[in-house]
């Protein structure tokens, strides 16, 4: 028979170096914009710091890149998964420099996702920006939050 094995969230969550490069990518420059996005919710900050490093900061390539970092690393990762090749075989877009966003419900993603997305269009990394939304009410929920914080309301 075989053994139920159960693991928590935490420990499985794939870690981003603290590393960047700073040739390519300042992420201080952000500091008065995420005070003004955020206010005092250090934990939205340190989300938008972590994904903008992972896009920005030129220490991986795609997905694929961190999971193999994390599961060298993390003797959870290995536990669950008998090899890397099946680990990757479960993520979502491993040739992609791709991630997803967990907090609880009403922490603020949309803030997180907001911020990300204008460091990134700041940066020139991307031109556009596509949310997708699971009903048509989230939708007009996080276009009118959006438009709002850009002052746009076109």
């Amino acid at each position: 028979m075989l053994e139920r094995q159960t693991f928590q969230n935490k420990d499985l969550v794939l870690k981003v170096s603290p590393n960047y490069n700073p040739k390519r990518f300042d992420p201080n420059k952000y500091e008065a914009f995420l005070d003004a996005l955020c206010g005092d919710r250090e934990y939205q900050k340190e989300a938008i710091r972590e994904v903008t490093r992972y896009f920005l900061g030129g220490e991986y390539k795609n997905l694929k890149d961190l999971a193999e970092e994390n599961y060298h690393g993390n003797p959870k990762l290995q536990e669950k998964y008998s090899s890397f090749e099946d680990f990757v075989s479960h993520l979502q877009l491993p040739d992609k420099l791709s991630c997803s966003l967990d907090h609880a419900t009403a922490t603020g993603k949309s803030y997180v996702m907001y911020g990300v997305a204008r460091i990134l269009l700041a940066e020139g990394a991307v031109d556009q920006v596509l949310v997708l939304c699971p009903s048509n009410t989230i939708e007009a929920g996080l276009t009118e939050k959006f438009r709002s914080l850009s002052a746009d309301r076109t």
